[in-house]
């Protein structure tokens, strides 16, 4: 049929064909990324205690009166270095002049940032310092 008919129409049949090779290698980068991320016991229990600081940290600010400043929002911060120290290299106050809930917000997306880019190394240091390599199903 030289106008094309229904019969032209080529369904795409995987992902790749629906994004793109290139969009897909990103999304296998970043799923490796945080497959090491979450693949093992240490980089859990880091991100395990950094979500109970951050926790700590977030019903600290909403639902505590301060006289004065309070220092929780300093422990988050401290087991998250050396990335979330990137946080002094930002102008002004780092928060770009965000108040109240925009503030915690980008301090709580920073430190999750922050996080996720430790437990990251910490599953590459893991994976890399297996004594024993890991076992496959089919035993090899």
């Amino acid at each position: 049929m030289p106008g094309g008919g229904a019969d032209d129409i080529v369904e795409p049949t995987r992902p790749s064909d629906l994004l793109g090779e290139r969009t897909m290698n990103i999304f296998s980068r970043i799923r490796t990324v945080l497959a090491l991320a979450v693949d093992n016991w240490a980089s859990r229990a880091y991100l395990a205690v950094i979500a109970a600081t951050t926790v700590w940290v977030v019903c600290d600010t909403l639902f505590v009166e301060h006289a004065d400043a309070s220092m929780a929002a300093v422990v988050p911060w401290l087991l998250t270095a050396p990335l979330s120290l990137l946080y002094t290299l930002l102008p002004g106050d780092g928060f770009g002049g965000a108040e109240g809930g925009a503030a915690l917000a980008v301090y709580v997306a920073g430190i999750a940032l922050a996080a996720s880019a430790n437990a990251a190394l910490i599953g590459f240091a893991v994976r890399r310092t297996r004594l024993f390599p890991r076992r496959t199903a089919t035993g090899s």
